[in-house]
């Protein structure tokens, strides 16, 4: 075990060396925010309990004996929490000082969940009913979500649409898809904006027309691309960038935290970024390739999915190429939830590289 393991660490060396150094940004990204102590000592406090559950199971665990009856428990005790936060209007749950948002983890269950159900196929691609079958497993619980966090929903179904996209879908079925999510978008689309409330309708006409609407709607998407601007090539450095510490910069310790990292560290900070978050996207697609299982190909597949999903989602939103949503950067932004779901993922997507040489 412990000669497996060292071996182990040498061969996915970078992949520890790109874990560790964005767990160092984002520890020094939320340093320089300015803000008061209590943020900062938070935020540690999530890593040292994500790293203390990524070794566990890291070490203790094994991806494979993970039953799919207990991922349909756990799947169903969520929808229950879920039900009752929406009815309740509410995003978190709060049990005394600690809060945590349940759809975060809502995520690793539907990626297990699909993942099992579709490794222990014979068929390589999923059938029709299958299909049906995985998109109502997903909707359900995001029909939950939608009436309390509209953008949050309808990026995670993307995200698994796009997992599902990945498993294989009939072309016939694809097609149909293509032609029926058109033709919703043209009758459906002017009367869902007809229930948008004020705040959502404002993202839409501050993305579209920031600088008309700089004070109001488009305040965020500006003052973000002026944080990212003025941090120029080398940054004005730690606690030093007007935008952030005059605090001209809204949520940014959550939504904007990497307009923070590049007023700090400039092109080159966010480069460093770039290539330690993009190393380990691709190494999770090696792990995926070289998985001798389907599960551990699917899983870790699916992994590289949802850290690319909000990735994308964040920085386009902050960069003003799209929407400004409430989608948390992992190793930037400020959360326990976030920070927490990142390690578990994480220690699957290890999990299935450590494991990959135990098969028989």
């Amino acid at each position: 075990m412990l000669l497996h393991l060292k071996t182990f660490s040498k061969e996915n060396l970078l992949a520890f060396f790109s874990l560790l150094g964005l767990i160092f940004i984002n520890i020094i990204n939320q340093l320089g925010m300015g803000e008061t102590g209590s943020y900062f000592w938070k935020n540690l406090l999530w890593h040292v309990i994500g790293i203390i559950i990524f070794l566990f199971f890291l070490l203790k665990f094994d991806y494979r004996r993970v039953s799919i009856e207990l991922m349909w428990i756990i799947y169903l005790l969520l929808l229950i929490l879920l039900l009752i936060l929406a009815v309740f209007k509410k995003r978190w749950l709060v049990i005394g000082p600690i809060s945590f948002q349940p759809s975060e983890f809502l995520k690793l269950v539907l990626l297990y969940l699909i993942s099992l159900y579709a490794s222990k196929k014979q068929e390589i691609s999923l059938e029709t009913r299958e299909v049906f079958l995985l998109l109502f497993v997903i909707i359900l619980p995001l029909s939950f979500i939608f009436p309390v966090d509209l953008d949050y929903a309808g990026i995670i179904f993307l995200i698994f649409f796009t997992f599902l996209l990945f498993l294989g879908i009939p072309k016939r079925l694809l097609l149909i898809f293509t032609i029926l999510s058109l033709s919703m978008m043209i009758i459906f689309v002017p009367l869902l904006w007809q229930k948008l409330k004020p705040h959502q309708k404002g993202r839409i006409y501050g993305y579209l027309d920031p600088e008309k609407y700089a004070k109001t709607w488009g305040y965020q998407i500006n003052q973000s691309l002026i944080a990212i601007g003025s941090g120029g090539i080398l940054g004005q450095g730690l606690k030093s960038g007007w935008s952030t510490r005059l605090n001209y910069l809204p949520a940014k310790n959550t939504d904007l935290a990497f307009a923070v990292w590049a007023e700090a560290f400039g092109l080159l900070g966010s480069t460093l970024f770039f290539l330690l978050y993009g190393y380990l996207l691709y190494w999770g697609l090696l792990v995926s390739k070289k998985a001798k299982d389907l599960l551990g190909k699917y899983l870790s597949f699916g992994i590289v999915l949802l850290l690319l999903g909000q990735l994308f989602f964040n920085l386009g939103g902050a960069t003003g190429l799209l929407p400004m949503t409430s989608i948390p950067q992992p190793f930037l932004s400020y959360g326990g939830s976030i920070t927490i779901f990142t390690y578990f993922i994480l220690s699957i997507l290890f999990n299935i590289a450590f494991k990959k040489d135990f098969f028989k």
